[in-house]
């Protein structure tokens, strides 16, 4: 207890020190533990699942969607199938609770559907869910969406304006770290009764269906192989002939494999270990420093009779106490940092209960090694020194003292001058990515959202559209406006197979299907490098289909010259290929361009459509938007519209890496800050000892500028060689990064040399503040410093 009260009175009166110390750890651990935090969220992804272990996703050759039909048949035949379920997410409408009215996308789900997930429920229970026709469970965001505080348990949701109502059966509290999310989920009863056409999907022809199997315990997927293949033998559109391959992936890597960014949770990693390293370092480097500032002080107490047990046990304690100081702010920091990060970052982080053992183990680690470390030093330098030395305030020589700490501010340096370099060349990416010619025209293209669930007439809703579309293609300011299904960066994943009349039995190629309507690729100004689209007025267009430049590679094709193209085998529905369109940007550049099949539909009802695009003549496109703003308000019936640029959609795409960005750069300026303070504290030390020397080369003739120069010249050269060092490990990082993006921009040698430059700016300004202050400082007074 009296050691711990004097090494309190010793802490308290060094309160910089303290400060610095407590500041700069403390800002380290509290980065740490929120990158930490969205790390373990990631690599805890459906951990929550009871049944993980024996959960798995089903796939078509490589493909996550199947046939409507495939789940039913393998809980039929496969005896190891304890439960199977499929998801289908292809539907929507307008959903109401009293004067509260949205559209409201809902999935349909096999009734074992809450035995395979388990879901935390806060209100029902799984054991009702959706095993009642129109039951529903629902998420706990839509819950307080449509009843606030309210309990939801029970009340019904509105279908449309029918007379067709969803109970609530159950709300689930949906982890952050799902891979399965839904709003509304029911049963495939209930889904067929509201919209008869999804039975009609589900069958051997169709692939709509997101589906998992939850096999018994003990079973090998690999011994259900044979099985499996013998179904789609049996079955499969054209029976006997198809050769479709369906694979099991286990369900707990599914996230790992298919949808986190691998290369992104790295780079997360090695910044958050980069910050607590900073942090670290500069900790043992400022506690061994004000340890040795002490020294003559640890020489008397040896001569009035320390020992050096006393003395280690006094280093130990004082750092110890300093460390613990930090970590508990940390914590502090961290709690109140969290939600600022969510806010900016759009994700809903927080510490779980379930993740105390692994934080408190994670935070008892880093402050014992730090405390141990930060302590061990000064305490071995001092078990080594003599006392005569230790009296004269020596314990290194000059040369060991200066390389073992400005060792450390070269690592330092390195880590942040990556950082920087990564910040840079994330940003570059985007840009690259955003600016990239999409090969369509982003500057007039107007895309007006038709949000046909407003209307309780959907013929009304027909009528105003068509007006305003007519309205439109006669203005003067319109080149051209379509309906369609897709846009740019909203194209569905609805793919099928299909084969050249005439070719070879087993010649097939998949493609992407979308549906668009007369005009679609006029508006879009996308360019047909063979044939034609659908862009003349009054042809007919029926079973008429455009693909791309990807697909006809798959295709073996050559030229559109009205070839017929069977769907699904040589006895699927019959389309002519009419037209060749080029690779346009309608997925992000990250991706390569998929093969991808547009077919020609027409609806009596526009109601049907799910966009209506404009395409305004050059500089005229905020007029079209105020003559569209003006006829949707104006046109009966009223309602509002949604309306954006045809290129937002599309670079939304790319949101995913802005927020990358955004991480890393506030990260990285972390790191810097924690670099420049371990720097600060340094180079004040490193000044306050050369304190004579200055006044006397002062005295003997030597200028400010001369000055600053010696002060500096040590520090920058040590930041010289963190540059020269991390040059390399920037170079692998990003290049490392790059390689999962199919379009990527050049590395160039201004990135390093950019990072650089900020590098020894920061470090020079940091140091050169204290070198004016003691250049400038009156000699006379330098001389009498002791």
């Amino acid at each position: 207890m009296r050691q711990l009260k004097n090494s309190l009175r010793v802490l308290l009166s060094k309160k910089n020190y303290l400060l610095i110390n407590v500041t700069g750890l403390g800002v380290g651990i509290a980065s740490f533990l929120i990158l930490a935090l969205y790390i373990y969220n990631d690599l805890t992804y459906n951990r929550f699942n009871k049944n993980i272990d024996n959960i798995y996703r089903i796939k078509e050759r490589d493909y996550f969607v199947t046939h409507g039909l495939l789940v039913p048949k393998m809980l039929e035949e496969i005896p190891e199938v304890e439960n199977a379920t499929r998801i289908f997410t292809w539907d929507g409408y307008r959903l109401s609770y009293n004067d509260k009215a949205f559209p409201q996308g809902v999935q349909y789900a096999d009734t074992g559907f809450f035995s395979i997930f388990t879901f935390p429920f806060i209100e029902g229970s799984s054991g009702v869910g959706i095993h009642e026709k129109y039951g529903v469970v629902i998420s706990s965001d839509l819950a307080k969406k449509f009843f606030g505080d309210e309990k939801a348990l029970g009340k019904k949701l509105q279908v449309k304006f029918e007379d067709k109502f969803l109970q609530v059966n159950g709300v689930v509290d949906i982890p952050d770290n799902s891979s399965i999310k839904f709003d509304i989920i029911g049963s495939y009863e209930t889904g067929i009764d509201i919209s008869p056409w999804i039975k009609d999907v589900h069958d051997w022809y169709n692939v709509f269906s997101t589906s998992y199997v939850m096999l018994k315990n003990g079973t090998d997927p690999e011994t259900i192989h044979d099985k499996m293949q013998k179904i789609v033998h049996e079955n499969f559109v054209p029976a006997g002939q198809s050769t479709a391959v369906l694979g099991l992936l286990p369900f707990r890597e599914y996230h790992s494999s298919q949808e986190t960014n691998k290369t992104l949770i790295i780079i997360l990693t090695i910044v958050a270990l980069s910050i607590i390293g900073i942090a670290v370092v500069n900790f043992i480097n400022l506690s061994v420093t004000s340890f040795l500032s002490r020294i003559r002080e640890a020489g008397i107490k040896k001569v009035i009779g320390a020992t050096e047990g006393m003395l280690f046990r006094q280093t130990m304690t004082e750092s110890l106490i300093v460390s613990f100081i930090a970590m508990l702010a940390g914590i502090e920091l961290a709690s109140l940092g969290l939600p600022y990060f969510n806010r900016i970052f759009n994700t809903r982080l927080e510490f779980m209960s379930g993740q105390l053992v692994f934080i408190f183990c994670l935070l008892t680690s880093i402050w014992l090694t730090v405390g141990i470390i930060s302590g061990l030093i000064p305490s071995i330098f001092l078990s080594k020194t003599k006392l005569i030395q230790a009296l004269h305030g020596n314990i290194l020589t000059g040369q060991k003292r200066s390389s073992s700490r400005n060792s450390l501010v070269v690592v330092q340096f390195a880590i942040a001058i990556v950082l920087i370099s990564g910040t840079i060349l994330v940003r570059k990416q985007i840009a690259y990515m955003i600016n990239k010619d999409p090969k369509f025209d982003k500057e007039n293209v107007i895309v007006a959202e038709l949000n046909s669930w407003q209307y309780p007439d959907l013929n009304a809703a027909s009528d105003k559209f068509r007006y305003i579309y007519n309205e439109l293609k006669a203005s003067p300011f319109v080149k051209s406006a379509c309906f369609s299904q897709t846009i740019p960066g909203i194209y569905q994943e609805n793919y099928n197979t299909f084969s050249p009349e005439g070719s070879d039995e087993g010649s097939t190629f998949r493609v992407r299907k979308s549906y668009v309507g007369r005009d679609y690729f006029k508006t879009y100004g996308i360019n047909i490098i063979s044939g034609s689209g659908f862009d003349e007025d009054g042809k007919t267009y029926n079973n008429c289909m455009l693909l791309n430049e990807a697909a006809m590679k798959k295709s073996g094709l050559t030229a559109a010259a009205d070839q017929v193209i069977h769907e699904s085998g040589a006895n699927g529905p019959v389309w002519r290929l009419i037209g060749i369109n080029e690779d346009f940007s309608y997925q992000g550049a990250q991706k390569e361009i998929e093969p991808l099949a547009h077919f020609f539909e027409e609806h009596e009802n526009l109601a049907s459509w799910g966009y209506m695009s404009v395409r305004a003549n050059p500089g005229s496109t905020l007029k079209v938007i105020e003559m569209l703003k003006d006829l949707w308000g104006k046109t009966e019936p009223v309602s509002s519209v949604t309306y954006y640029p045809a290129i937002d959609k599309l670079n939304e795409q790319y949101k995913d890496y802005i927020q990358i960005n955004s991480i890393v750069a506030w990260f990285s300026v972390i790191a810097i800050l924690l670099s420049c303070m371990g720097l600060f504290a340094l180079s004040s030390y490193a000044i306050t000892r050369r304190t004579k020397e200055i006044g006397i080369r002062k005295i003997n003739g030597a200028k400010i500028p001369e000055v600053i120069f010696m002060l500096n010249k040590d520090f920058i050269k040590w930041v010289s060689i963190a540059f020269a060092a991390s040059i390399p490990v920037s170079w692998f990082v990003i290049h490392k990064w790059l390689e999962s993006f199919a379009n990527k921009t050049q590395v160039s040698w201004w990135t390093f040399a950019l990072a650089g430059i900020v590098a020894f700016v920061i470090a020079l300004f940091t140091v050169s503040w204290q070198s004016w202050r003691a250049a400038t400082r009156d000699p006379v007074k330098a001389l009498r410093y002791e």
